[in-house]
């Protein structure tokens, strides 16, 4: 994929992520590591109690998040990755 691609399909804030995540099949997207190296992930987002559910597919770990905790690095790595346009829609 070209770095053009990966740019129209990044995710630059957390209300775009929200939008993404809420359909019931969820989202599936990667962190772009070093310009290299992906960290894929499912996150499905709940409107209704304004939570994240997590899959990380590198590990099969999971995580369920609220906003504030996506967003801090002592929980997650996504809300950096939003920041540096790095969380790319796959």
């Amino acid at each position: 994929m070209t770095k053009q691609k990966n740019k129209d399909k990044r995710i630059r804030a957390i209300e775009q992520l929200k939008e993404l995540a809420k359909d019931e099949n969820g989202l599936d997207c990667y962190i772009l590591l070093n310009g290299k190296l992906r960290s894929s992930k499912h996150i499905r987002y709940y409107p209704d109690d304004n939570n994240f559910f997590v899959l990380n597919l590198i590990d099969d770990s999971e995580q369920e998040l609220t906003e504030s905790q996506i967003l801090d690095s002592d929980y997650s790595n996504i809300g950096e990755a939003i920041k540096k346009g790095a969380l790319i829609k796959d």
